[in-house]
């Protein structure tokens, strides 16, 4: 199975690369056709009772997101207020992932991929990914954290502000997935960790794989929750045995 992952990573890239062939000169077509390509690999690889589009999240109080680049929702039970073609206008209440795709990330794209991180309405049931095709390290991503401009005179992550952070960041070319949450070392802290993993063969475990499975989780937990039937379905972790290889965290702030 892990094979069979790093040869989709393999695809994506090469379907980028494609793409960055023939348009070289205008970013915005590169970026939707990027966040197509990440589309068409979800549709394709989720359960049908979700969709997979790109639009807005509406609120309660008539409060319309800014346009998301992938929203997975759930579809059975939500109609959407609106749409045309692949854009959707959705309730909050409907939405399980919201996905920022991004070709490539710099200093500036990051910071302004967590202002748009923090401009989106509250989805508590929602999980949020920012994902990078051609992506930094790890070590690069913390220095971008490290050097965002808050707001105000207090130039640090704290409790409220890491509630606004995407959940998971991922990068494909590099091969990493890191997850927000407790880093527990010399000291307590609030940041980002990286668990890499090997499946049952000892083949490493490509980003997307992990990536996939937390998407596919999110998704799984919602159907059981809205289906009777659906809790005797067995959980796609089963056909994902892994092993834990190794670990890589940094923190933003102290517990």
């Amino acid at each position: 199975m892990s094979n069979y992952f790093e040869f989709a990573s393999q695809e994506l890239l090469i379907k980028l690369a494609q793409v960055k062939y023939y348009i070289r000169k205008h970013n915005p077509t590169i970026g939707v056709l990027t966040e197509e390509i990440l589309r068409t690999f979800l549709r394709n690889h989720l359960p049908k009772a979700v969709s997979v589009k790109q639009g807005f999240i509406l609120s309660d109080d008539g409060g319309l997101s800014k346009q998301c680049d992938i929203i997975i929702y759930d579809s059975q039970n939500y109609a959407p207020f609106y749409r045309i073609n692949d854009i959707v206008i959705v309730p909050r209440e409907a939405v399980l992932c919201i996905i920022e795709v991004k070709t490539t990330i710099n200093n500036m794209i990051f910071h302004k991929s967590i202002d748009y991180f923090k401009s989106l309405p509250n989805c508590e049931q929602a999980r949020t990914y920012l994902f990078i095709f051609n992506s930094q390290s790890v070590a690069q991503i913390q220095r971008h954290f490290s050097n965002y401009k808050h707001e105000g005179s207090y130039q640090s992550f704290d409790h409220d502000s890491f509630q606004m952070l995407p959940d998971e960041i991922v990068g494909i070319n590099e091969s990493y997935h890191l997850v927000k949450e407790a880093i527990i070392s010399e000291r307590d802290a609030i940041g980002y960790c990286a668990r890499y993993y090997e499946d049952q063969e000892g083949t490493d475990m490509s980003a997307l794989q992990t990536f996939f499975l937390s998407v596919y989780s999110t998704v799984e937990r919602h159907i059981q929750m809205s289906c009777i039937n659906a809790k005797q379905l067995p959980s796609r972790e089963k056909y994902h045995p892994r092993k834990l290889v190794s670990m890589r965290a940094f923190d933003l702030f102290d517990m």
